[in-house]
């Protein structure tokens, strides 16, 4: 038998029903916040984000999933959302000053060639905001507040806020030069020792030797005044409207296009739930148009997981309003006519599909757990009525055709 490639999964039944209500949770609350959606392909041209990602994060060296079409050409199948959001948004020159600022957002597949372990698989859905347009800490501390908003309204407890601010332009090289030299003194792993030469803020994310990088050199110490004046206007922002957080000087994320602040959201068991900052120089560097911008993503299953091991169920179990059984050719046929009506009133029904006897039916009937079965066989067709039980009252009523819906809607 062929089965699931490796690193993906079958979402079905509760499972399913958790994930839609979270997607329901999200929009409504991004629709508070005035963004729009916006859907981009599943893949996308490979140049893409080897330009745009960094070639020497482990996203482009490592992890994404290439291929060629029949002309030759290299896609990639969407490793993460934002860099195909600028390009849409380039493309399509939603950039204009009428439309500033952009405030959009998205639900999509994405896909990495990672080792496949809890909360990170292969396939994964990721829900991610965009907002291009303005260089404001209002705006960045409003993106933590909405993703705050999404952990609360879905009774998520016990995760960190992680912040870190990256330094920019001529303080970036100084900061560099003091990052080398302070990784040539550390026993690293072969990926970091490479990192050295190459992208040593990469060195700071290694899941390897991160722990012995606690004494690194805090590269805020070498911001600019205003970038100083910027972050300190987020923090105090972030604690005006009552959001605890950390910095964590070796906070970088994993993707090289960050500048400024960052933040990562951590739940109970260390595992990222969410991950942002801003990324001005991108717009830029993709369309030689200069648009600040800034955004996170929230993966969900990861979220999924962390509701899991605090047994939060988002949906409520519902009940069928009735189960129908016939019990003869004729009544079974005529269930058909009787199904249709009554789902067109909004109830929620089902009908005895496998059963031949009224208590094969029966026994069927308990893995929906029905307010009410309804009982036809030819005797009922001739009456015009058909049996109700109602199961949590145990009562049994004889109801013609004429008063089923509304005798169904008392319930």
């Amino acid at each position: 038998m062929i089965q699931k490639p490796r690193g993906t999964e079958d979402i079905i039944n509760s499972k399913a029903k958790q994930y839609f209500a979270l997607e329901f949770i999200i929009r409504n609350i991004v629709d508070n916040f005035n963004f729009n959606e916006i859907k981009t392909p599943v893949f996308e041209s490979s140049e893409l984000f080897k330009n745009n990602v960094g070639d020497t994060t482990d996203i482009v060296t490592k992890e994404m999933y290439n291929f060629l079409d029949k002309k030759n050409r290299e896609l990639t199948l969407k490793p993460e959302g934002t860099v195909p959001t600028v390009r849409a948004v380039i493309e399509n020159k939603l950039y204009t000053q009428e439309n500033l600022p952009l405030k959009l957002f998205y639900f999509s597949n994405m896909f990495r060639y990672e080792r496949p372990q809890k909360g990170r698989m292969r396939q994964f859905s990721q829900f991610g905001v965009e907002v291009f347009g303005p260089n404001s800490p209002e705006l960045d501390s409003e993106l933590i507040s909405l993703c705050f908003m999404i952990l609360n309204s879905i009774g998520l407890k016990n995760y960190t806020l992680n912040i870190n601010y990256i330094v920019i332009g001529e303080q970036r090289l100084k900061y560099i030069n003091e990052l080398k030299k302070y990784l040539d003194s550390k026993n690293l792993c072969d990926d970091c020792k490479t990192r050295i030469n190459t992208n040593p803020l990469r060195a700071l994310d290694c899941k390897i030797d991160r722990s012995q990088l606690e004494d690194v050199i805090d590269m805020k110490l070498f911001l600019e005044e205003s970038d100083k004046e910027y972050y300190n206007n987020i923090k105090k922002n972030i604690n005006n409207i009552g959001i605890n957080f950390y910095e964590d000087k070796k906070l970088v994320r994993g993707l090289d296009y960050y500048t400024g602040l960052v933040f990562e959201i951590v739940d109970e068991n260390g595992l990222t739930i969410i991950g942002g900052g801003r990324y001005n120089n991108l717009f830029k560097k993709m369309s030689n148009i200069d648009i600040p911008a800034c955004g996170f993503g929230l993966g969900m299953e990861r979220i999924i997981l962390s509701l899991e091991n605090q047994q939060i169920k988002l949906f409520e179990d519902q009940q069928l309003d009735a189960f129908i059984i016939g019990i003869s050719e004729k009544a079974k046929s005529f269930s058909s006519i009787l199904l249709f009506m009554l789902r067109n009133e909004n109830l929620k029904v089902d009908f005895e599909y496998m059963g031949k006897n009224l208590k094969s039916g029966f026994k069927n009937s308990e893995k929906y757990n029905p307010k009410n079965i309804i009982i036809i066989g030819d005797n009922e067709i001739k009456e015009k009525v058909v049996i109700i039980k109602n199961q949590k009252l145990k009562t049994e009523s004889k109801i013609s055709f004429d008063k089923i819906v509304e005798f169904l809607k008392k319930e």
